[in-house]
């Protein structure tokens, strides 16, 4: 993680736990309509303990079909749409909280998702995420970095070099960094509050 991803943030334990822990700690205890962007085959779909009904979006249609059968499996009424980030087809002010694992690394425009869950989040709504960031050591990041190109080439464009921290306070998001190793980061985030439109003037 970039030294200037961590700093503001309030930092708690680090994640050391097998992959099934993360993910029900990311999940378990979130309410409400709950979008999920990247759903990917639904690895987390089986942790949702309390959603009231949950939304998915996944680019790759075979993944979303994969998700599709793990969602019939459960009590909880999933819809998954093939949609990426950037372009989600859901009306404004949709969604209790929002949840990415490891998506925000291979996003084509990470502000232009940031902006769409901004969106479709209803006021007082949260984002929860786990993602990979740059490390902070200045070798490994620059490490990081030369490897990148080749990396998101063969890796369905994930970049190993972003500092998605950072990028969401850029954006106006309020981050908590709950936990944090290595080059795992887990946060809530909440968006930026709307604009108001300017008062027209009257003559």
């Amino acid at each position: 993680m970039a030294k200037n991803d961590a700093q503001g943030s309030t930092q708690r334990s680090a994640p050391g736990k097998p992959a099934s822990s993360w993910r029900a700690r990311l999940v378990r205890d979130l309410e409400g309509d709950v979008l999920e962007i990247g759903v990917g085959s639904g690895a987390n779909l089986p942790y949702y303990a309390r959603a009231g009904r949950l939304w998915a979006i996944e680019p790759y249609a075979d993944s979303a079909d994969k998700a599709r059968r793990v969602a019939a499996t459960l009590a909880l009424p999933v819809t998954i749409d093939v949609a990426p980030a950037e372009k989600l087809p859901y009306p404004d002010n949709s969604f209790d909280c929002a949840v990415s694992s490891l998506v925000f690394c291979s996003v084509n425009s990470p502000q232009a998702a940031l902006a769409e869950l901004a969106r479709v989040l209803r006021p007082g709504g949260t984002l929860h995420m786990v993602e990979h960031v740059r490390p902070a050591n200045a070798l490994l990041g620059a490490l990081f970095q030369a490897v990148t190109p080749v990396w998101s080439r063969v890796a369905h464009n994930c970049h190993l070099d972003r500092t998605t921290v950072q990028t969401l306070r850029d954006a106006g998001w309020r981050v908590t960094v709950e936990d944090c190793r290595n080059v795992f980061v887990q946060l809530t985030a909440h968006p930026p509050a709307p604009v108001e439109p300017a008062p027209s003037s009257q003559r």
